[in-house]
């Protein structure tokens, strides 16, 4: 069925409750009994049974119901959905919990009840210290001036200048704050539009952005949020130019900070982000042993209280999946880990639509790889066509080795027919998307000529491939390559004549 931007809204939004939001729902729904209460429940109850909208079936269930009441009755019941989900996140958003208090400071000044507004005022900036919470301290303070240059007779000169200092130093906060988010976001969404860099002009290009968008900083006065951003903004950039080490450094120093100050329960989603930056450049540099400490944390948190809210139950799930594939890569454990691979998916695909496209691209990704190790070639295929098929320009990097990776599918079934068809697919995408690097041009040019090799020589062949790939694999940006797909021991199995993973295990 057809359906408008506002009906998908309501409809994502309905598909995204968990029971207990779900439940939740129904008894804030319920406390006025009114008729249109009871329409826009049984809405809301027939929308939560279909698994694609179908607006004919909606107004089928609902036959009391107008077009224009329907109209109405989507809108009344999209925002109160929101308006419970606001008060049952009170408890664990803090964000939410402050904006509620800086309301009630407002409608007590506006009252003329400045004491209480005060005293409301001064636990709501103990919260802000707590959690680091800048923007809300700037907010926090605007109105407490206001509310002092109402008491004209408590004013004295040594307050005014204590909080024009404490507002200084808020701003001078948010302001790095701001400075450090926004090169970070810069870096991020390179990465993801593009993936890391290519060559030395990209590589170029990139420091003289980063270096000169960077503000001036002392690291030892950096408040929390100051050194959480900076700390992201290098460990993004460190990731785009392949320095996995800093990446480590960095990401750790991240974890700390939140540790340090006992963040990491109060601010979940942050931590969340951090512990899998951590793992991700520890399986980077394969420090089995940072790494495996890590994850063991990142997998307590399952069954800890840290995971209070949705988004951060999201995260954990989605990046849980991502680290899942790396401890396999990393400890080449392929076999036993089979079916906690098919429960890790399965996990995935409770919560698909509340999953980022990018997240999403990496876990298939890493499924095909993982699926391929083991020489199931159907389920590989079906992962990395989940890949192929985005047509966002997201991750062109990914898309290019999903094809490489269906050629050697191709190649290991001895379906030939196909391969011609495939390579010349694969070379017009990573051309145009000018991911045509060295690694990939040489190993596609054997791969496209292999019909022309005569059998005994095939094997030849693949030995003088695998030499000039070893010397390419001595510069950093001429073996990105190998950070997708280790082709060198692709090829080493057929020069052995063993399978892939008997490769990978010996290795």
């Amino acid at each position: 069925m057809s359906k408008t931007p506002n009906e998908q809204l309501l409809f994502e939004l309905i598909k995204s409750l968990t029971k207990s939001e779900k439940r939740s729902f129904k008894i804030f729904a319920k406390r006025s009994g009114t008729t249109n209460e009871a329409k826009f429940l049984r809405l809301f109850d027939a929308m939560d049974k279909l698994e694609e909208y179908d607006e004919v079936y909606l107004k089928k269930r609902l036959t009391d119901v107008s077009d224009t009441q329907f109209a109405n009755l989507k809108s009344h019941l999209y925002s109160q959905i929101l308006a419970s989900l606001r008060l049952s996140n009170l408890k664990h958003d803090i964000d939410i919990e402050l904006r509620e208090q800086l309301d009630y400071i407002r409608v007590l000044y506006k009252k003329g009840l400045y004491q209480q507004s005060l005293r409301l005022l001064k636990k709501a900036k103990n919260t802000t210290g707590d959690y680091r919470k800048d923007l809300f301290q700037l907010a926090l303070l605007d109105y407490e001036k206001q509310i002092r240059s109402q008491q004209v007779f408590e004013l004295n000169e040594d307050y005014v200048d204590d909080l024009d200092a404490q507002t200084e130093s808020a701003f001078h906060r948010f302001n790095n704050v701001q400075k450090f988010f926004t090169l970070a976001i810069k870096m991020k969404a390179r990465f993801i539009e593009q993936g890391t860099v290519k060559n030395e002009r990209d590589l170029n290009n990139l420091r003289a952005l980063f270096y000169t968008s960077l503000p001036d900083y002392n690291e030892d006065e950096l408040a929390f949020n100051e050194k959480f951003y900076l700390y992201r903004t290098f460990y993004w950039f460190s990731y785009l130019t392949y320095d996995f080490e800093s990446c480590v450094k960095y990401a750790e120093k991240w974890i700390l900070i939140f540790q340090d100050t006992q963040l990491d329960k109060k601010r979940q989603s942050g931590y969340l982000k951090g512990l899998n930056r951590l793992l991700q450049s520890a399986f980077r540099v394969n420090d089995v042993e940072k790494f495996s400490e890590y994850f063991s944390i990142l997998l307590q948190l399952e069954t800890s209280e840290a995971l209070s809210t949705s988004n951060a139950r999201t995260l954990f799930t989605k990046y849980k999946a991502i680290q899942h594939f790396n401890n396999v890569f990393l400890k080449k454990d392929f076999r036993d880990q089979t079916s906690s691979t098919t429960k890790v998916l399965a996990d995935v695909a409770t919560i698909r639509s509340s999953i980022d496209m990018h997240s999403l691209m990496v876990i298939y990704y890493k499924a095909g790889v993982f699926y391929f190790a083991i020489s199931d070639y159907e389920t590989a295929k079906s992962y990395l066509n989940k890949v192929v098929a985005y047509s966002d320009n997201l991750r062109t990097d990914l898309k290019g080795f999903s094809r490489i990776i269906d050629i050697l599918i191709a190649y290991d079934t001895g379906d030939i027919d196909l391969m011609e068809s495939k390579i010349k697919s694969a070379l017009n995408y990573i051309k145009k998307e000018d991911n045509l690097g060295e690694f990939q041009k040489s190993f596609l040019s054997l791969i496209s000529g292999i019909g022309q090799i005569y059998p005994q020589d095939l094997k030849k062949s693949f030995i003088e491939l695998r030499h000039h790939l070893e010397r390419l694999k001595k510069n950093p940006l001429d073996a990105k390559p190998l950070l997708y797909f280790d082709l060198i021991s692709w090829l080493d199995a057929k020069i052995e004549g063993k399978t892939f993973l008997e490769i990978v295990q010996k290795a």
